[in-house]
Parts: C-alpha cells; sequence; structure tokens
C-alpha cells in the first residue's frame, strides 16, 4: 500500500485561460518510511506541493490518496486521522511559531485534540516531544516564548510540534534553509534520527542539491521546473546520471571544494540561457536550454523511463547526460 499518491495532480491560484498554472499534471508515490526530496528554483512549485500533501489547499485537478483513499472523499473521524499523520515543518521558525503563545501552550492543545494526552499531562506529553528533539524538558521550557529561543530552538520546537502527533508522513519545506549553517547538519541529523526510531516518511523540499543529496541519500529526488516533474529517480543515479539540462545546471551550481574539479567544471559548464517565462508550448524548459530543437518548442516531451525508476521529460536526455559528467557531487557535499 502507498502511503501517499498524487495522480495527475494540477493547481491554479488564479484559475483562467492567461493563468499559469503553479503546479502541472504532477504524479508522484511516496512509501512508508521512505524519503522523497523535491529540488527546483524559487517559483517552480515545489512550497505548493508540499501544502497540497498537507492537506492545506485542494487541487484545482487530480486527486490525491492518503492510504489508498482519495482526499476528498475523507469525513470525520477518517479526515482527522489524516490530519493527524501527515504534518508540515514550515520554513520559517520565526513565523510559524505564534509569538504569544508560550512553548508548552503550542504543542500541548493537539496532543489533547488527537487524544495523544489528557489536559491533566499535556504538560508532560509535550515536554517528552522537547526532549525527543534535543530541547530541555523541564517546566521552565514550556513557559518561554519564541522570541526567548534561537532560530535552531526555534526550528526544533516546530519539529516537536509535527512529531508530536505520532505522523507517518512529515513535509518539511526548506526547513534548514533559514538556519545558520553551524546548526543546519545537525537538525538534518535530528530529522533523519527521528525517521529511524518513528518510521517516518519525507517529503523534503528544498532549493540545495547538496542538502538534498546528504538528506535524501537512501531516498529518491524529484526536480521540478515550472510545476512540472522534469526529473526523478534514485538520489545517487540521478546525481551520477542526469538526463535532463535543467537538472545538470542544478548541479553545476553546487561548489565542490575542489579547486581542480571546480576548474574542470567551470570549462565544461553548459550556457546559461535567459528565457523569461515558460513557453506556452512544447517542453517548459526550451526557452532557457542549450539543447533545445523544433521539437522542443512545439511538443511536450512525454515522461520516459530510464531504468530502475529514473525518469525524465526530455527530447535529448542524451546530450544532457554526456554534459553532466562534470557535475558529481563529492560525498562531502
Amino acid at each position: 500500500m502507498n502511503l501517499l499518491e498524487l495522480r495527475r495532480v494540477s493547481h491554479w491560484y488564479r484559475p483562467g485561460e492567461a493563468s499559469r498554472p503553479a503546479l502541472r499534471d504532477v504524479s508522484l508515490l511516496i512509501a512508508p518510511n521512505e524519503v522523497v526530496a523535491v529540488v527546483g528554483e524559487s517559483g517552480c512549485g515545489k512550497t505548493t506541493l508540499g501544502k497540497l500533501v498537507a492537506g492545506l489547499y485542494s487541487p484545482s485537478a487530480g486527486e490525491i490518496l492518503f492510504e489508498d483513499q482519495p482526499l476528498r472523499s475523507l469525513q470525520g473521524r477518517n479526515k482527522k486521522h489524516y490530519r493527524r499523520s501527515v504534518q508540515l515543518v514550515h520554513q520559517d521558525p520565526y513565523a510559524s511559531l505564534n509569538p504569544a503563545v508560550t512553548i508548552g501552550d503550542t504543542i500541548a492543545p493537539a496532543l489533547v485534540h488527537h487524544g495523544l494526552a489528557r489536559r491533566h499531562n499535556a504538560g508532560v506529553a509535550a515536554a517528552r516531544a522537547l526532549g525527543a528533539v534535543g530541547l530541555d524538558a523541564t517546566p521552565e521550557f514550556l513557559d518561554r516564548y519564541p522570541h526567548q529561543l534561537s532560530g535552531g530552538q526555534r526550528q526544533r520546537v516546530a519539529i516537536a510540534r509535527a512529531v508530536s502527533l505520532e505522523p507517518s508522513l512529515v513535509v518539511a519545506d526548506e526547513a534548514t534553509s533559514m538556519l545558520d549553517v553551524s546548526v543546519r547538519v545537525a537538525v538534518l541529523d535530528l530529522l533523519l534520527s527521528l525517521k529511524q526510531h518513528r518510521e517516518l516518511a519525507y517529503l523534503f523540499i528544498s532549493h540545495d542539491f547538496g542538502v538534498v543529496r546528504y538528506f535524501a541519500r537512501a531516498g529518491r529526488i524529484i526536480v521540478m521546473l515550472y510545476g512540472v516533474v522534469v526529473e526523478e529517480g534514485p538520489t545517487e543515479q540521478l546525481i551520477a546520471n542526469p538526463l535532463h539540462p535543467y537538472t545538470v545546471l542544478l548541479l553545476q551550481s553546487v561548489p565542490v571544494p575542489d579547486p581542480a574539479r571546480n576548474e574542470q567544471r567551470r570549462r565544461d559548464q553548459l550556457p546559461l540561457v535567459l528565457g523569461g517565462a515558460p513557453p506556452e508550448r512544447g517542453c517548459v524548459f526550451s526557452n532557457r536550454c542549450p539543447f533545445a530543437t523544433e521539437v522542443c518548442r512545439t511538443t511536450t516531451p512525454p515522461r520516459v523511463e530510464a531504468g530502475l525508476g529514473h525518469k525524465v521529460r526530455c527530447w535529448s536526455p542524451r546530450a544532457a547526460l554526456d554534459a553532466g559528467r562534470s557535475t558529481q557531487l563529492s560525498h562531502s557535499t
């Protein structure tokens, strides 16, 4: 049984003939205890995808299923189960916590609502959740307000609030992008440790291929552009053999801690093409792609299976593969 499935999901914020969809025909499977990372530039639809999965929006077209049940048909107890089972960790720990509410009152009410604690012991359960993410499990910490915490502590509180409900899927939307580099890896390791001990699945959203490679090293990567999934596959396979030119360019933007390799990559780098808004016809990358041909500009490429779960939407994947040989990231990235 799939934990979550998207079937040809599209979404418009302003429906109409002149508007461009934030997501276009996205299909996705997430299995229990699996890490699926979504990577792409700002505005590519990553956050919209995460909010649809978390149930904050309903898709304009297509269908989302949780545990093989369509979300639109969930009611009563089943809907409450879904709300508890899929949790969202937002990007900004400064905005995702109410500044007028204590840490204890941030976590405890949901525990009571979902029957995981009673009012008289909700504080103990909230403190236990804080301890699970490496924070002080004390009454004094529960009485603090968000402004009394560091950025890393705030994000750990947000993570504690999510995992305290014992979810099966966590949507982490750029969960480390606003943290200092010194604490970023610690928070990523915390999320991975929670995955191992609680058998969590993650939809991990990021614009940073280095972070994605570290977090989803045993999972899958989905590359998005203008609301379209242009490539997907197992993490190491996709990084070693990128098949879409956009994936190659993303990988080339990741610095490598080796001056000689960086110089070689600079010489081999694909030329950047400034193309503005995506074209109305054909491939969404055709006005920025150095390999674009007439078919790319007129006809949408199909999703092609390249083997072992590696899929790509591109008319010239071989050209991208040849160009991507020098993009491989070191394991220290």
